[in-house]
């Protein structure tokens, strides 16, 4: 039946359903946090994570039900999994310093609020960096393409045009 609305219990059900190759031991990101690549890493951890059809979890869109509701067990599952993604992206020797948190949401706002905090000195070195950019004497100009476009497209992620 084209065009028609799937109901909200649907988008749940789809939302808290863990598939047999999910599980949370799984290292959903090549990118490991390291405390200073938070860009990168959150990027990557966000495309996998949304991928997966997990995202909510971390950007509070799906929140903890009552511990009475029906569904709260498929959440708690489900959000345990999420948190086990995170803790897994981060390198060992940094995962001692992040405080355990009981839902995916509260973890990823406490390393953002850690070690993500003003972009502005990021982009000012970004700026100096494309400034200071010139093509090296044996290296192709698609390879210096290529750094003067990651600097441009850095720089727009952290201060993007009005």
């Amino acid at each position: 039946m084209s065009g028609q609305i799937v109901p909200n219990e649907n988008v749940t059900n789809q939302t808290y359903s863990v598939i047999q190759v999910e599980n949370p031991s799984t290292n959903i990101t090549l990118v490991l946090f390291n405390g200073s690549n938070s860009d990168e890493w959150s990027h990557s951890f966000l495309l996998a994570i949304l991928a997966k059809g997990k995202d909510g979890y971390i950007d509070g869109s799906v929140p903890k039900p009552a511990e009475t509701a029906a569904t709260f067990k498929q959440w708690r599952s489900t959000n345990a999994l999420v948190t086990a993604w995170i803790f897994n992206s981060i390198e060992p020797t940094l995962r001692n310093q992040i405080t355990s948190r009981p839902e995916a949401k509260l973890l990823w706002q406490d390393i953002k609020n850690r070690f993500c905090q003003g972009n502005d000195p990021q982009i000012y070195q970004l700026q100096a960096d494309l400034v200071a950019c010139r093509q090296g004497p044996s290296e192709s100009l698609l390879s210096y393409y290529g750094r003067v476009v990651k600097l441009w497209d850095d720089i727009m992620t952290l201060d993007p045009l009005p």
